[in-house]
């Protein structure tokens, strides 16, 4: 992975956007986008969890303004590092889930 994922906390703008989030979590996964993983989940900033549907989906690319890192310790990095090493195998394994899925359906 090129780009290191943010710590939980923090707030960013997405591109095209006005409103800023906050990341709540790593490697979501939607009904909106079957066998697909996003980077992130958050919530608007600063509201943060107000009901389901405000859930924020998105990746690293979308991101345009980092406006605060959220708290980074020796196990934040430890956690990211392990997270970055197993993203793509996570990423890999929906995807064929969902194509999995997709043919039982037929």
């Amino acid at each position: 992975m090129e780009n290191h994922l943010l710590p939980i906390g923090s707030v960013v703008q997405l591109k095209d956007s006005t409103a800023s989030v906050m990341i709540a979590g790593y490697l979501p996964m939607g009904p909106s986008r079957p066998g697909y993983v996003w980077d992130y989940s958050g919530f608007k900033f600063p509201l943060g969890y107000v009901h389901d549907n405000e859930i924020f989906c998105f990746d690293q690319d979308q991101i345009e303004v980092v406006h605060a890192l959220g708290y980074q310790d020796s196990e934040q990095f430890s956690f990211i590092r392990t997270l970055e090493y197993a993203a793509e195998k996570i990423k890999a394994d929906a995807m064929a889930q969902a194509g999995e899925d997709g043919q039982d359906e037929e």
